[in-house]
């Protein structure tokens, strides 16, 4: 059978296909796009920019390696025996990494006139002082901890920073430091305190060589509360009343102050501190009158020889100092054992019991001025303690 044959300028047959139809020729364009992007993507992925840090220098390097050493060899550096490489130099890197890269320095730090001297693997002087074993913060330096070792070697001078001292309750902790302020010195100490403990002196005060901190701990949460300030009331003598009688001139009232106590650590123990007072109202003292004037007819204070003596030990011996003390056979009375008839000889009226002490007191001197002295005639076994 002849071969059948299709005239090229005859229009093509269409094939028919099942499904989604061809892509359109921009979208199939856009396609091929996205393939070649993605296959681009791969290739910039494993592209790196590392920075290589050579003894202070940085270098900016390119490489589609994967490890530290691919990064040297990047930046052209082939490293010495002794150098120092961190990462190491198998270590995996990433974009954006650092690399460094240290030779070895030699350092010499007169400290407090003695010299200490090494090999560090260092680029600048603050780099060095750990590896001499110099902590940064405990020493004051002749030059800054930027300053660069050159390939020759450095020599500074220090001085060490002033010793501190940290007692947190019980825990003492010594540190060195050349901070300005308190919080320079627990920052020093490597110690950060509660949110209420109590710092003293407070952490914005100014350090000062061989100063010692001290921080009481507090437990828990303060508590604040409101609590009265006890008036206090005050006597005042009125020679225009009577004796005995009391007149309230102002009453006391009490104050209010508003107190924060809390849990703290002393000496190990749990107690409880006042931590601040605050005076809300002030308390307003109370004043008593107290009359003083002696009742009418009351005879004045015995005087001369009398009122020398010790009136005092011979009422304790006649009454044991009881002004309404009344003899138990009867008919002595008050603290000087006056009978009605010798009380009635210097003036007195009703029971001697019944006056004050003051106005016993005073008729007792005058009994004594009017015998004359002899004391022997009204208080024989009592009256020798008149010159104790």
């Amino acid at each position: 059978m002849p071969r059948r044959t299709t005239d090229p300028r005859s229009p093509r047959p269409r094939r028919r296909t099942r499904g989604r139809p061809p892509l359109p020729l921009l979208a199939a364009a856009g396609a091929a796009v996205v393939i070649a992007a993605a296959a681009g993507g791969t290739a910039f992925a494993a592209h790196k920019t590392v920075v290589v840090d050579v003894n202070g220098t940085e270098h900016s390097v390119s490489t589609f390696g994967g490890s530290v050493s691919d990064a040297l060899d990047a930046a052209g550096v082939t490293l010495a025996e002794d150098d120092v490489v961190a990462p190491a130099p198998d270590a995996p890197v990433a974009s954006g990494e650092h690399v460094l890269v240290r030779s070895p320095r030699d350092i010499t730090v007169e400290l407090d006139g003695h010299p200490l001297a090494g090999s560090v693997n260092a680029a600048t002087l603050g780099e060095a002082l750990r590896q001499l074993g110099l902590d940064p913060e405990g020493v004051s330096l002749s030059a800054g901890h930027d300053t660069p070792i050159p390939a020759e070697g450095l020599t500074v001078t220090a001085e060490r920073a002033p010793r501190m001292v940290v007692l947190s309750d019980t825990v003492r902790t010594e540190t060195r430091t050349t901070g300005e302020t308190v919080a320079d010195v627990l920052a020093a100490a490597g110690i950060e305190p509660g949110e209420h403990d109590i710092v003293s002196p407070a952490p914005d005060e100014p350090a000062a060589p061989d100063m010692t901190v001290r921080i009481t701990p507090v437990i828990g949460e303060p508590v604040t509360e409101e609590v009265p300030i006890e008036a206090e009331t005050t006597e005042q003598e009125n020679p225009d009343l009577p004796e005995g009688e009391r007149n309230v001139v102002t009453e006391p009232e009490d104050g209010v102050k508003r107190v924060t106590t809390a849990t703290v650590l002393h000496n190990g123990e749990e107690v409880e501190k006042v931590l601040e007072e605050e005076v809300l109202t002030e308390p307003v003292a109370g004043v008593v009158e107290v009359g003083t004037k002696a009742p009418e007819g009351t005879p004045p204070q015995g005087g001369g020889a009398a009122g020398d003596l010790n009136w005092s030990a011979l009422a304790q011996c006649e009454s044991g100092g009881n002004p309404t003390a009344v003899n138990s056979a009867g008919g002595y009375y008050g603290l000087y054992q006056f009978s009605l008839s010798t009380w009635g000889s210097v003036g007195g009226t009703g029971l001697p019991s019944e006056a004050s002490a003051q106005e016993q007191t005073q008729r007792a001197q005058q009994l004594y001025n009017t015998v004359g002295g002899n004391w022997q005639s009204q208080w024989p076994h009592c009256g020798v303690h008149l010159f104790d």
